[in-house]
């Protein structure tokens, strides 16, 4: 079983993106961390409603489309994750919208509870948000949660780490399982404020803003023996979508679904090599092509790299788009390290 990344900073996009939309960000959305990112001359950019079905759809496309990869070469025999393993990645999004652009992110770990030639499942365990703070310091809220152990700038992005019980409590409610190379459940509990009424961005509690689910339900069929010796390296998968969202834990945003149809073009691009934080991977590269059914929807599309060596995907590039919305996204996803 290979297995493939999937995009752990997109729900921070989410909040984010809802949070633009508000009049009053700092006290509607107080439960999220994302809350606090919005500059005072973005909070009216659109209606809430539309800007929330707007980063929804994008999201959603980004999520879906970067929930595939994990492909061998032709002639390879395929490598699945090691049981037990830890595969810590850190992600950034960078959603633009009329008037706002917002980047955000967070650090993650996978961790494999079940693997084997076909299916791989496991938890997610978050470790840290990544937040985007005003460049001339003048955000007290970032100047604050900067002042927690282990937080650090990268330039005017600051990761805040989550405490390891933390973390835990919050894995509690999380899942991924993959069939073949493609993820076929991912449930994300979205890391928020311990106590909703005060927006304290250092102090994430055991307890989940929302929680995110995302199904995929494809025609798996058609990666039985796919790149194998003497096979295309190219295949496209007709799939569903699904994206769920609980309701939030402060009460403001209701419960929400939202499915449609999409065909996922796979191509195998060639050999090379990275090197990251986690280590110099020799990589499979991967292009992918997400084209909804319904032309209003949105495309997304990018690049992955893919270690035969652990079987999971190390690096991710995806962007997408919603012309008539004149929104659009992309994110870059590393993997920082592997334990054991």
């Amino acid at each position: 079983m290979l297995m493939a990344l999937p995009p752990d900073y997109l729900p921070k996009a989410i909040a984010g993106m809802e949070a633009l939309a508000k009049t009053d960000c700092a006290t509607r959305f107080r439960n999220t961390v994302s809350s606090r990112m919005c500059a005072p001359g973005w909070r009216s950019a659109i209606p809430a409603a539309l800007a929330e079905a707007r980063a929804m759809r994008l999201c959603a496309a980004l999520l879906a489309l970067l929930a595939m990869g994990g492909i061998a070469h032709a002639g390879e025999a395929r490598t699945e994750p090691a049981v037990g393993g830890k595969l810590t990645y850190r992600s950034v999004t960078t959603t633009t919208i009329p008037r706002a652009t917002m980047t955000t992110g967070e650090v993650y770990t996978y961790i494999v509870t079940a693997a084997d030639a076909t299916s791989a499942e496991g938890i997610i365990k978050p470790r840290a948000v990544v937040i985007q703070c005003k460049e001339d310091g003048s955000d007290l809220a970032c100047k604050s949660a900067a002042e927690r152990p282990g937080a650090h700038f990268d330039s005017n992005l600051l990761t805040i780490p989550i405490a390891d019980d933390v973390g835990d409590a919050l894995a509690k409610q999380s899942a991924f399982k993959y069939a073949y190379f493609i993820q076929e459940t991912r449930k994300f509990p979205v890391p928020g404020v311990r106590d909703p009424e005060h927006s304290d961005l250092g102090d994430i509690g055991p307890e989940p803003s929302v929680v995110l689910t995302n199904t995929y339900q494809c025609d798996f069929t058609r990666l039985a023996g796919f790149l194998t010796s003497g096979t295309t390296s190219q295949v496209t998968l007709p799939c569903e979508r699904i994206f769920e969202r609980t309701a939030s834990r402060d009460g403001h945003r209701p419960a929400l679904t939202i499915r449609d149809k999409v065909s996922v073009d796979i191509s195998y691009n060639g050999d090379g090599w990275i090197t990251l934080s986690s280590g110099n991977w020799e990589v499979k590269k991967l292009a992918f092509k997400m084209t909804p059914e319904d032309p209003s929807r949105i495309g997304s599309e990018g690049e992955s790299l893919f270690s035969p060596r652990l079987g999971v995907i190390v690096k991710t590039h995806r962007t997408g788009e919603n012309p008539s919305a004149h929104s659009k996204g992309e994110n870059t996803t590393e993997l920082i390290s592997v334990e054991p």
